[in-house]
């Protein structure tokens, strides 16, 4: 035990040493949290604009729009105006008021709010048209989830996605610091102590769990206390945050294990570490990608730790709903240190 404590804090205080491992562990992360957060998390406001000459019928259409919660309402006299904003994503559709007394509706098929704007459209023009004094429609809205109706802070799909790319990509780039160890020759020293290869293996891949689950802990330490993020189960966040903690200290120690040199720990280390990132939803949430894509994703780590996160932040689930997903990190966390040691072992030999 004292070999592997001894073995863990020379690689920490190594990376400790480096100022740009620092930056890419605690500025960053927090930074694009910040970031996108504060741009594509917050309450936003879907404008939807009337197309057509002053009129009774367009009026009540403006007002019914802006009568609605988050919808603005806004009257463009010129079609090809309406359709100019439309491609620049400046509105999200547009009713055109017919000279027969229909209304067309027109969106953007790239635009994720078209579809519910169009929805909202129609619940617009179904209150205009109904005859002065009648009931208003109802609208009977049921949740097809559990407890997704819940207050949600504008940065908890951000704080999981920066959690899972950065304590992926700075395990593998400090995987570097196993590159010049070995080079130096004081891996190969190290056989000549008490301490084994296991030793040896055991305390690198301990140090690479605590750098990892130490950046884990301040993204989500931060995510809570200054953006108040509800992680959801405690007892889920642990498991989650100590299984990818395990993945990534064992996709680091193989990459140590296996590269020649440290330059190309650095430059190859970080582009693959964004791919699987990307392809695990890092990037783009899941929800959106083509089957294919998707089957893809289902293929890295990333995936099934941010589909935890989600289950724990939105949906609410214990520990037991998530059981799938800390299935699959385990097996991904045992395979990644197995052959993390077997390679270091091969090298060290």
């Amino acid at each position: 035990m004292r070999s592997i404590s001894a073995f863990t804090l020379a690689a920490l205080k190594q990376q400790a040493r480096d100022r740009t491992s620092i930056f890419f562990m605690i500025v960053l992360p927090i930074a694009i949290m910040v970031i996108i957060g504060t741009t594509f998390g917050g309450a936003t406001e879907t404008e939807i604009l009337v197309v057509g000459d002053p009129s009774t019928e367009t009026d009540r259409l403006v007002s019914e729009l802006n009568a609605l919660d988050g919808i603005v309402g806004s009257r463009e006299p010129d079609e090809e105006a309406a359709r100019s904003q439309l491609r620049r994503f400046d509105a999200e559709a547009a009713i055109v008021a017919e000279a027969d007394g229909s209304w067309t509706f027109i969106g953007n098929e790239s635009s994720d709010g078209s579809l519910a704007a169009r929805a909202i459209a129609q619940r617009a023009i179904d209150r205009l048209v109904l005859p002065p004094g009648s009931p208003q429609p109802v609208v009977d809205v049921r949740d097809i989830g559990e407890n997704r109706f819940i207050a949600q802070s504008p940065f908890s799909l951000t704080a999981a996605q920066n959690l899972v790319l950065f304590t992926f990509i700075t395990a593998l780039t400090a995987g570097g610091i196993i590159v010049r160890a070995r080079r130096s020759g004081v891996l190969r020293r190290a056989l000549s102590t008490p301490a084994g290869v296991g030793a040896i293996t055991i305390g690198l891949a301990g140090s690479w769990f605590v750098l990892a689950l130490v950046q884990s802990l301040l993204i989500y330490l931060v995510g809570a206390l200054a953006f108040d993020v509800n992680w959801g189960d405690p007892f889920g966040s642990v498991v989650l945050l100590i299984l990818f903690a395990l993945v990534g200290s064992g996709a680091g120690v193989l990459v140590g294990a296996l590269f020649p040199s440290e330059d190309q720990v650095n430059s190859i280390g970080p582009p693959l570490a964004l791919i699987l990132a990307a392809l695990g939803g890092c990037m783009v949430p899941t929800e959106v990608f083509p089957d294919f894509l998707l089957t893809v994703s289902r293929l890295t780590p990333h995936h099934w730790a941010l589909e935890g996160w989600k289950d724990l932040i939105f949906d609410r689930e214990s520990l037991s709903g998530i059981g799938t997903e800390v299935a699959v990190l385990a097996g991904y966390a045992l395979s990644l240190l197995g052959l993390a040691s077997a390679a270091l072992r091969r090298q060290l030999n």
